[in-house]
Parts: C-alpha cells; structure tokens; sequence
C-alpha cells in the first residue's frame, strides 16, 4: 500500500476490519513495494495472440477504436482494447487468457459496457471456479462507452496458476464487455470508497475525465463535475470556512440518468476542488435516484443532507444523510423517509419534491415543489424541531405555472424571496410572509434569467450574510464526455421595487489575468471597433454603452478574423438580445447608459445587465473565432468605457486552456 492509499483508506472508511486489513496487507507486501506491474494483456496488435477466442462477439482481435454503430469509446489506453461489439449486441463469446501464475497483489484492468453480472464480465479463473469477476457499467441508452479503471484483491492467491475469461452471453441492449490493459500490480488503481456502489461511480468518473478535458469547449472556470452528466446545484452550505455545492450527477453517462450528488469545495468561493460522490441510490432499499435537495447543520453540529428519494416501485420521499465534518464521508439517515405523503391526508400533490430547509425564530421549516392534483404550481410548508420529525404546515402559496420544481425561500433583507422552477423561465416572487398563518403574500413578480439555458437555481448564505445562489447552465449538444454546468456564482439583493438584483460575485476578480484592453469615449456612427487587443474565448469584459440615437448598439464575442460571423450582445432601447434571446430592458431617464458585465467561458456566456437582468447562454463557435467587436447600427452611440480581461481555470490542478 503506497501513502495516497493509506490516506483514501482512512479518509474513506471501508470498516475498522477492512482498515486494519490493509493495514496488514500493506505490512506483508511492503518487501514487494516497488516491484514493476507483471503486464498479462494490453491488446496493441492486430489478434489476441495466445489468447482463445470462441463465437463471433470478439471478433479477431483488438479493436482500433470505435467500432461501426458503437457510440463512441474512450478510456483505453494507446491504440487498442478488447471489445465484444463485434457485428453489434447480438454476439456471443468469450475471449480467455492462457495461465499465469499470480505474482502481485492486485490485478488492475479498465473496463466498460454492459452491467450484466455473470453476462458481460471479466472472470478469474482458478481451475474451474469463478473467483472474482467484474462487469461494465452500462444499463440505459443514457450511458457511454468510456472504460474505468477496476481492481481485484488477489492476494489470497498469491504462487497461484490463473488464468482471466472475458466472457459476453448477453444478446439484448448494451450486451457487449469493453476491456484494456491488464496488469498485476502491488499497486491498487481503482480506490475503495465507503461502499461498492460509490467506489464504482468514482472510477467511472474519474475514466471518464481524460475524453471531458480534451475537449476545448468544455468550460475552464465554471463549476461542473470531472467529465459526464450535471444538472441543479444541491445543498449549496457554508460550513467550517468552506463553501460546499453539491449536484446531480450521472456518473455512468453524459446524459440524464442514475442521479448521484457529486460534491466540489471552495475556501474563496473562487478555486474549487473536486470531492467524493456524496450521495448514491440505495438500491438495496429500493431507491432509484437521489434527486435534488439541500444542506442544513443540526443542533448537533453535523451536516445533513435533505434530498428527495426516487424509487420505481414507491411515491417520492424525502430522504436525509448525515455527514462527517470534512463533508466527505455520508451515511444514510436511519429514520428514513422523514417525509412521505402520508403527511398531507387525503391532499394529493404530485411531483412532490426538491426539498428546501430554512430557520426562522428556532424553529426549522422546509418546503417543497409540486403541484396541486389537477391544479397549479405550489410550495408546501413544514415544520420541525430537530430535522427529523416533521409536520405539515399547509401551502403559503400557489401560482399559475402547471408544476414547480426546486423552490428556494428564504429572506433578503426585510423581504421574503420565493425562487421556482417551472419548467420553463426561472420565476421568483418577492413578498412578504407570516408565520402565524404560514401564508406568502407577493408584492413583485419576476424573471430570474431570461435564458431557457439557465434552469433550477439553489443558493445559501454565507459567512458575510450575503445570499449567494448557483442555476444549472444546460443546453450543451451530447456525445462529448460532458455535459452541463453551474454559472458563477451571484449575489442576490432586493433593490427598488422590490425586485430581485444580481451581481456576479466579487471574489471572481482573482481569476483575472494582466488586463488587455482599457478604452474609453470610442465613437461609433453606423460602424463597428474591433478591439484589437482583447481576444479570447475565456474573458470577462466590462462594458459601459450610451446607446444614443442608435438604433441597435453592443458588443460582438466569439468574433471571426473576416467579423462574418460572432455571438452577438445588442440592445435596442427596449430589449437586451443576447445571442437571440430578448430580455426586456428599458433605461431609467436618470441612468440611460447601458451597463454590461460578460462573462465568457469558452461554450458558456452569462451577461449581468444593468444590476437586475441576467441572460445565460449556451454558444457555439469555431475555436480560432476569438475576436470582440463594439458597434452601433443605423445611428450615433459611444462606448463610454471597456475594460477586459482573460480568465483562469478554477481548478488548482488544471493549467488553461
């Protein structure tokens, strides 16, 4: 056992006997410690060698990449890897090795595809007897093809004659094994977590990683798991001098399914760290998905996490984890479900989910989406002493959208904000609340982002009692190892009227290079300014317009060299149209200038106008169309004052891009 294992297997306790195990091991091996890995397979050439073939799903040897209607492989290492894809899922075979004796303490192999146990498998075979097997991970159209790394124990073998059988029997969806590299090692790959079902995840993760960061559009300092699926922030806490946010993550695929919470840090709300999954499906107990929820600290002192459980064979419940003080290690609540339907009588509401906690005067309250049988969106109340027994309170409140998903209410201020998610645009309320009668009654209706790319927004306060609120960035194409991401985040604030304002937050300015351009009083009469010193498709731009007698006026990102094409900003006195999308702006007579804060994140664009308009977009753009261009058309308008930077990751272990 090296360091970095001693340290997971504390970190990540897999049982005092399991740790004191490895302990044992790792004094018995430690004569072995640096002894090179015994390569048994790594399927470079052209046939399997002395390997046996049987039936027609292996083909005649390695594959050299994805094969004819494979989706997409990634993972393997060098050029080639087995797979049992060959002429589709109908195949059947097996591919087996020739007999090696075990000289290591683990065997290591990457492995994807189907999750059929004893179907589509990787087995160790000593004599006739199975003594360890793997599958891949794959069970739904929404996962992927990318290989992760897996790790058998086999030190009870050790002086052994062994040999491994690939095995595929499965004839139906996903009935085909994806394998590379297999090597005998005193070196574990693939890392124990706190139980099967997260080690598992984790290293699909973590295989997936290589394919999301290779690709260029995937965005540098915006918050999203290590590769593959992300949707709604979760549990935003600040606890113990971090910020902890939490997502919905399938950590098998890059699109919807599975729904874990993967789990990132901050200590400056800047510079993120990634951490282990934090939440999985118990399918043991009959749950599914861990769908979206929140974060608490109870009168203890520990971190729970309130989320809504999702099981095929059962109505949504609401389900709590309690945490360690690192956030790291969770364990299930032993009285789940906290919450059932049965709490509301004879009241139907379905889509019931999304738990949202708060505190107000001691006393603890929750409140979740759904909507009435038949009826309109709506919040429902409940109380609570200790977050485990809870009482229904009634509903304070009931709109005119078909469904609410993922409320947040919370006060700012002296005013109390109702944030919803109906399906559509981001809506909030601002208003007031009585905790005598438990009724909400609004003063201000709102758009949150007036982009269907930004959708189930989540925030907390933190330690300087400021609301600091994250939405999902969603829209990205598939089929690229990724997919979604958080905004940066913002700062919420009730301004005149009641209405909500939003300003990125101030910490984002560590992100900043060397500035690259300052201008000032630039003149545009029915024409265009290239501004030739900022380029780039990682910046955030400063902008200040006075739109004048122009009739459309802005600024264009993502610029080609020929100004052909670009992703364009413009405002033309009554709407603000970011790549498309209209959000309506009308100018003050005491403040006509038009006043941008951009963010751009190579496919990701989020623009603040004026305090309280925010527009999120999804873009695309070749990767040399890299300029930024003022203009003004059919008319006189000035750019008061520019200023630009480039950005840098928000990742301590990643250089930019």
């Amino acid at each position: 056992m090296n360091q970095r294992e001693a340290r997971n297997a504390m970190r990540y306790p897999i049982g005092c006997v399991a740790v004191l195990a490895l302990a044992y091991f790792a004094f018995i091996y430690a004569v072995k410690a640096d002894a090179p890995d015994l390569l048994i397979a790594d399927f470079e050439g052209d046939t399997y060698g002395d390997w046996v073939v049987t039936g027609e799903a292996f083909g005649k040897g390695p594959a050299h990449g994805t094969l004819p209607g494979q989706q997409s492989v990634s993972g393997y290492l060098s050029k080639g890897f087995v797979t049992s894809f060959h002429d589709g899922d109908k195949t059947t075979g097996t591919l087996t090795s020739p007999d090696f004796k075990i000289e290591r303490r683990y065997i290591n192999f990457l492995i994807g595809g189907g999750n059929h146990p004893d179907k589509t498998c990787v087995n160790l075979r000593l004599g006739d007897k199975v003594v360890r097997t793997a599958t891949g991970t794959a069970t739904t159209p929404a996962d992927d093809e990318h290989l992760s790394w897996y790790t058998w124990d086999v030190a009870d073998f050790n002086g052994k004659t062994a040999r491994i059988q690939i095995v595929d029997a499965e004839t139906g969806g996903w009935g085909h094994i994806n394998v590379d590299h297999i090597v005998q090692s005193d070196t574990r790959k693939m890392i124990l977590y706190a139980n099967d079902a997260l080690t598992r995840a984790n290293s699909s993760v973590q295989g997936g990683a290589a394919r999301a960061k290779a690709d260029p559009t995937r965005p540098g300092y915006h918050v999203l798991p290590p590769a593959l699926w992300c949707n709604d922030p979760n549990g935003p806490l600040f606890f113990k001098g971090y910020y902890h946010l939490f997502y919905q993550l399938n950590p098998f695929g890059d699109r919807w399914e599975h729904m874990h919470w993967g789990h990132v840090r901050s200590k400056d709300l800047v510079h993120w760290e990634h951490q282990p999954i934090a939440l999985w499906p118990s399918q043991e107990k009959g749950e599914d998905h861990c769908f979206s929820g929140c974060a608490a600290v109870d009168e203890k002192g520990r971190p729970i996490l309130i989320y809504t459980s999702i099981g095929a064979k059962r109505p949504p419940e609401q389900w709590a984890a309690v945490g360690d003080d690192d956030l790291v290690n969770w364990k299930k609540h032993p009285a789940n479900p906290l919450l059932t339907e049965k709490l509301h009588g004879d009241m139907k509401t379905p889509d019931w989910r999304d738990p949202f906690v708060f505190k107000e005067g001691g006393k603890w309250y929750m409140v979740c989406g759904g909507h009435r049988d038949g009826g309109h969106g709506r919040i429902l109340l409940y109380g609570s002493d200790d977050l485990e027994k809870w009482q229904f309170l009634g509903v304070p409140f009931e709109g005119e959208d078909d469904n609410w998903e993922c409320p947040n209410f919370f006060k700012l201020g002296d005013k109390w904000v109702l944030i919803y998610s109906p399906h559509g645009l981001v809506r909030y309320y601002t208003g007031t609340f009585d905790l005598k009668t438990y009724k909400f009654k609004p003063e201000y209706h709102g758009t949150l982002d007036h982009s269907d790319n930004f959708y189930a927004p989540n925030g907390l306060e933190d330690g300087d009692k400021r609301r600091v609120l994250w939405g999902w960035v969603k829209g990205f194409p598939g089929g690229r190892g990724w997919n979604g991401c958080l905004t940066v985040p913002r700062i919420l604030t009730v301004g005149e009227g009641s209405k909500l304002e939003q300003q990125p937050a101030p910490e984002l300015k560590k992100l900043r290079g060397d500035r690259l351009e300052h201008r000032t009083d630039v003149r545009l009469n029915d024409a265009s300014c290239l501004l030739e010193k900022t380029a780039g498709d990682s910046l955030e731009i400063l902008a200040e317009i006075e739109p004048g007698d122009a009739k459309s006026c802005g600024l264009k990102v993502r610029r080609s060299k020929d100004g052909k094409k670009a992703i364009v900003i413009s405002y033309d006195g009554k709407n603000l149209d970011v790549a498309g999308i209209k959000a309506p702006l009308i100018l003050p007579d005491d403040r006509r200038n038009l006043q941008l804060h951009i963010f751009l994140d190579k496919s990701v664009l989020e623009v603040f106008a004026n305090g309280g308009v925010c527009v999120t977009r999804v873009i695309a753009a070749a990767g040399d169309h890299l300029g930024v261009e003022a203009f003004a058309q059919d008319g006189e308008a000035k750019l008061a004052a520019l200023e630009a930077w480039p950005l840098k990751t928000i990742w301590p272990d990643e250089p930019k891009k």
